[in-house]
């Protein structure tokens, strides 16, 4: 990883934050990504101090807000000219029904749109500096989602946040399949994983009863390391071995759910996500 550039959202905690210290100890220059600016001035401090690497640098970006991902896009590319890896990795599990700053909801708009628009805003960079790899933190939750294409928002049906978590996981997926297909013989490699029960702050917002289950529930869950441990391995591992697969779980293959495989939803997802983000039809 000596010479690459790595770029981490949500890298101030949880799984992001293990992904930086990862992909900094194998020597990449790590670019991470946080919403709040002292909680990611902490986090670089405890990459630094973890891996002893000075090949550190921290971006604010607020995933909720289309116009600040461009910005930072903006701002990026103007102080970067390569990026070998972008990790998709920031999410959102919100225990009542809000919106992004476009008007869609929260966990949709952050866990599936916000990847979507900024990965196709760093692609130009990625595909010059490629061999380069998307790698986005899916979920078998993803087995319980369904796109709803008449209400995404959850705009006319009652909003439950597992399921809204489920919708975007399996968005995920359907948008690393696709992805990977668009950027055949680019040079560009995409590929999506499941973390599996991970023991992070994740959920801890939610005042409902699946917040309780999920704060209960840690004391069954793995490390953060361990939640980490695919997505570094995709992310530094030679691009012939993960030929046989593009989403994973403990370094192997996962097949999905039927409508995880679905070519046809993945297409009419990612058309949908076009015109909702504001890109012209085609141009990803």
């Amino acid at each position: 990883m000596q010479g690459k550039v790595a770029l981490v959202t949500g890298g101030n905690s949880g799984i992001g934050l293990e992904l930086c210290k990862g992909l900094a100890s194998a020597g990449a220059h790590v670019v991470m990504v946080s919403r709040d600016q002292a909680r990611g001035e902490a986090a670089l401090e405890i990459v630094r101090e973890a891996t002893g690497s000075e090949s550190l640098e921290l971006m604010q970006c607020d995933l909720a807000d289309f116009e600040d991902i461009h910005r930072f896009a903006a701002e990026f590319t103007a102080e970067h000219d390569r990026l070998h890896l972008l990790l998709n990795n920031a999410g959102a599990i919100i225990g009542d029904r809000r919106l992004t700053v476009q008007g869609h909801e929260v966990t949709f708009g952050v866990n599936h749109l916000a990847p979507f628009l900024l990965t196709h805003l760093l692609l130009p960079t990625l595909k010059a500096s490629a061999p380069s790899r998307v790698i986005s933190t899916a979920s078998e939750a993803s087995r319980l989602g369904h796109m709803d294409f008449d209400d995404l928002d959850f705009e006319k049906r009652p909003y439950r946040q597992m399921q809204a978590y489920c919708d975007s996981k399996l968005a995920n997926i359907l948008f690393t399949r696709v992805l990977k297909r668009r950027l055949a013989g680019t040079g560009v490699a995409a590929h999506c994983f499941h973390p599996g029960p991970v023991r992070t702050r994740f959920g801890e917002e939610s005042r409902s009863l699946i917040g309780l289950a999920i704060k209960l529930g840690r004391l069954f869950m793995i490390s953060p390391k361990k939640g980490a441990d695919t997505g570094v391995w995709l992310a530094t591992s030679d691009l012939d071995d993960l030929e046989k697969g593009d989403y994973w779980a403990r370094r192997r293959p996962l097949r999905g759910v039927k409508e995880a495989r679905s070519r046809e939803v993945a297409e009419r997802l990612w058309d949908v996500s076009e015109r909702l983000v504001g890109l012209d039809p085609g141009s990803f």
